[in-house]
């Protein structure tokens, strides 16, 4: 009797365990997977960063004041509205502020082609650092800025921005007659690529 006893209270307890991990498992297959937003962030700063710094290296030194009209900025103040852009937005977003810069007049501070170029680089690497180090509670802390109620709303900003002003460094590129340099890059190895002999 007392061996049945024993038989009986370890099967129940197998039973139970296999039960709580089974509720276990289905828990845990029932929570969403995350999506990795600031991962995914930086991934679209860093090639924002790539092909803006391309452009103003491809830019001619002379062609920095150069701007499509009166009362529009020219190439060497959108450069540096990114740049000013980059740390402040991200510093709104929660991330400490870059020592030492100051917003008040420096999209027209200068129009040095590579300290425009270094400006550039280093204020993109301060937000994709930055922005790689808020955690999801962060970016839920409420802001007052425009139509933006979170931080994490500032954070799809500031890819938004950076890539506006791709698009508009592109078009001023365009109209110097500057080629893309990735543009260029492809059509080489295009015309490089040995003709095929047609088709019989």
């Amino acid at each position: 009797m007392r061996k049945f006893c024993l038989t009986s209270l370890a099967l129940v307890l197998a039973v139970a365990v296999s039960i709580a991990c089974s509720s276990a498992q289905t828990q845990s297959s029932a929570q969403p997977a995350s999506y990795g937003f600031r991962q995914r962030a930086v991934i679209e700063l860093q090639s924002a960063q790539k092909e803006i710094v391309a452009l103003a290296q491809a830019m001619p030194q002379e062609k920095y004041t150069w701007r499509p009209a009166e009362g529009v900025r020219s190439v060497a103040e959108v450069y540096l509205h990114i740049t000013a852009a980059n740390y402040g937005l991200t510093a709104l977003a929660g991330v400490p502020p870059k020592a030492g810069f100051k917003f008040q007049g420096f999209e027209k501070s200068t129009t040095d082609k590579a300290q425009i170029v270094q400006q550039l680089n280093d204020s993109f690497e301060y937000a994709e650092n930055g922005i790689s180090k808020l955690t999801d509670a962060d970016l839920l802390k409420p802001v007052k800025f425009q139509t933006y109620s979170n931080a994490g709303d500032i954070v799809l900003h500031i890819v938004a921005h950076a890539h506006e002003h791709l698009g508009q460094s592109i078009a001023y590129a365009r109209t110097n007659g500057v080629v893309p340099p990735w543009t260029a890059e492809r059509q080489a190895a295009q015309a490089a690529q040995p003709a095929q002999a047609p088709k019989q």
